[in-house]
């Protein structure tokens, strides 16, 4: 039997399982305040049934401030809150701990509204705000913030403290050669630069007591150059272990690195070598992160000692109730997380509260209640996109009668082609979980089913939902009709044949994601790879070759002045480091003139004529795909209007924009109904 659900301790505390939530930052408060939305999200979480949740960061003092909405812990007028959120999260059983995170040179002087500080006066590459080096004596008040902060804690009814000393924040830049370059007592040799975190520890434990416990977040790699390595990080763990920390959080690099983290391209579980690491030096708890959407992979690494408790955050964003299920083997209820970062993450950096691609009430759960409607009403839905489906389960669960009509033999809408793309397989779920859950509801859904008016009259609704979704965009091109120009979809859903040289028209999302799924046919095999490195037939740059692209020349051509323009903030790096890597060529800033086939140069091609710089240039291509976008497909519902007394249209059909706003106006149109 798994030990997943079974108990375990973090030094004086026992935890009813091995799920922990990490701390993240939601974007609810700007007055470092804990509020009703705040604790509402954190309820939802506690009820559904994750053993520890950690709240933060939040910061010991102002200039450790790194972002607008985060938790403060630099006022006793903080403590009513915190108490009223602890109390509320204890009558679930659920233990929970607030973690401490100072910014240092992280920590904007936007947001803190003082000069951030650092061990040296070293710039974080994305804030360029020179840090002061902290004295001798100004590390001494550090310390004692971050005491008075766990004094503050303790007293906020919190059951644990977590010390933030990873991904590049102020004790990370201590721990590490890239950001300390003192030449004192707290620089230079390992030993002095765990200095810092070692007070820390002492200093806390001396005033809250040794059975309080403290759980030391670290970074297993810093994956910056002259950052930390596991070795290392394994002798920091061994001190801080003797200092009296209670247990480990261990997770992979800085938000500066330029080695993905958190996104979906990046393989299930990475990163938990290197919590296992240190669970195999060290005699406490130890807490593995990061790419653990699945509570199957959670067992694997709980069962197969690689640590001792395993941590999820966005996971529990996407499904509040994902242990409860997972316990209960409802494993078809269950909302996995797809890593998309555009609800959390790119909302963040937006400067917006967090939010989910489809769970729609995070953040929102005491204003988005699922009710049964007043009146029951039979819905007609066209379209069985995300948006069409997820108005569908709303209106279902809420009892009313549900058709669901879709044009194709297969629902999802254009969200299927979403996941082809390597790397991008992880959205599937969002069709798989709809999909089921509408079935589950019996909502009636009629497949390669066109509707028109005979349809409508034959059915009776009293209500149509019109979630049409988009049309691929056919750009005025002369030769746009020309053999062998074809558009996205077909080569997603394999009705073409894709020659070698390939030019694609349109950098955008979509085209982007053509030229990926494009370049990677023919492309060996990741085991295949690993296999020839093993017996040393190839070494390391060629398995990323090979298994990077096939043999086309892929070239892309954009009118604006970029690719890529519309993926989130924390995507769209990794998105061109993997167009770089492919060998994907992009031209930008032009406008594309005319096609033909009939050049005499390049016999059985077709020629692409494109205006740059006021000059005409030539390309030849053996297959051109057009990916210029969609637009809205508003006629399959226009003869409607007036003749329908409830008539909604919602997703791309209105205007063409995210998933994340397909299913969040499919919900709230399946609660209005």
């Amino acid at each position: 039997m798994s030990k997943l659900f079974e108990s375990t301790k973090i030094g004086s505390i026992e935890i009813k399982n091995r799920l922990a939530m990490s701390a993240m930052d939601l974007g609810f408060t700007t007055e470092g305040s804990i509020n009703k939305r705040f604790i509402d999200f954190y309820v939802e979480r506690a009820r559904g049934g994750v053993g520890l949740i950690v709240v933060g960061g939040c910061y010991p003092e102002m200039t450790g401030k790194v972002w607008k909405s985060i938790i403060g812990l630099d006022k006793d007028e903080y403590i009513p809150g915190l108490k009223k959120l602890t109390d509320t999260i204890h009558k679930y059983d659920t233990k929970i701990a607030a973690q401490i995170l100072h910014g240092g040179r992280s920590a904007s002087s936007f947001f803190s509204k003082t000069h951030p500080v650092s061990p040296s006066s070293l710039s974080h590459i994305n804030i360029k705000q020179k840090p002061h080096a902290l004295t001798i004596p100004e590390i001494k008040k550090v310390i004692d913030g971050y005491v008075a902060a766990t004094v503050r804690v303790k007293k906020g009814g919190f059951d644990a403290v977590e010390i933030h000393g990873g991904m590049g924040y102020l004790i990370n830049q201590f721990l590490s050669r890239a950001t300390n370059k003192r030449k004192d007592k707290y620089g230079g040799s390992l030993k002095n630069r765990i200095r810092f975190a070692k007070e820390i520890v002492v200093a806390i434990k001396k005033k809250v007591g040794k059975r309080y416990p403290v759980i030391f977040r670290l970074s297993g790699e810093d994956f910056v150059e002259d950052g930390l390595k596991i070795d290392e990080s394994v002798e920091i763990a061994k001190e801080l272990e003797k200092a009296g920390v209670d247990a480990f959080n261990v997770s992979p690099g800085w938000h500066e690195s330029r080695t993905p983290i958190m996104l979906m391209s990046i393989p299930r579980m990475s990163y938990i070598f290197l919590s296992e690491k240190i669970k195999d030096n060290v005699n406490v708890p130890v807490i593995g992160s990061v790419r653990i959407n699945d509570l199957a992979l959670a067992e694997d690494v709980i069962d197969n000692n690689q640590s001792d408790i395993v941590s999820i955050g966005r996971p529990l964003i996407a499904d509040p109730e994902l242990p409860k299920k997972y316990k209960r083997k409802q494993f078809e209820d269950i909302r996995r997380c797809i890593a998309c970062n555009q609800g959390c993450f790119d909302s963040l950096l937006g400067f917006k509260s967090i939010s989910c691609l489809y769970n729609v009430r995070a953040g929102r759960e005491s204003e988005l209640k699922i009710k049964k409607a007043k009146k029951k009403k039979k819905v007609m839905i066209i379209g069985g996109g995300p948006g069409g489906m997820e108005a569908a389960r709303v209106a279902a669960l809420r009892g009313h009668d549900v058709h669901l009509f879709e044009k194709m033999d297969v629902l999802g809408g254009q969200l299927r082609y979403a996941y082809i793309p390597p790397g991008r397989e992880e959205i599937v779920n969002v069709i798989s979980f709809l999909e089921n859950q509408i079935k589950k509801l019996n909502v009636n859904i009629e497949l390669s089913k066109k509707v028109d008016t005979v349809t409508i009259n034959k059915l009776k609704p009293d209500v149509v939902i019109a979630a049409t979704g988009g049309v691929p965009l056919i750009p005025k091109i002369t030769g746009i009709k020309e053999k062998n120009v074809v558009v996205a979809e077909d080569v997603f859903d394999n009705r073409v044949k894709v020659g070698k040289d390939v030019v694609i028209i349109g950098g955008g999302t979509i085209g982007c994601e053509i030229a990926l799924h494009t370049a990677k046919m023919g492309a060996m095999d990741p085991e295949v790879a690993c296999f020839l490195l093993k017996n040393k037939v190839i070494d390391g740059d060629k398995a990323v070759e090979l298994t990077s692209k096939g043999k086309r020349n892929i070239t892309i051509l954009e009118m604006k002045n970029k690719i890529g323009g519309r993926f989130g903030i924390s995507t769209r790096w990794v998105i061109m480091k993997q167009i770089v890597d492919a060998g994907i060529n992009s031209i930008t800033g032009i406008k594309v003139k005319n096609m033909s086939t009939k050049s005499i140069k390049e016999k059985d091609k077709v020629c692409i004529t494109y205006e740059d710089d006021k000059k005409d240039i030539k390309i030849f291509a053996d297959t051109v795909i057009i990916a210029a976008g969609y637009k809205s497909n508003q006629d399959p519902t226009r003869k409607l209007n007036g003749k329908i007394d409830e008539l909604y249209r919602i997703g791309d059909c209105v205007e063409v924009r995210t998933a994340l706003e397909a299913i969040h106006e499919g919900f709230e149109v399946g609660l209005r109904i």
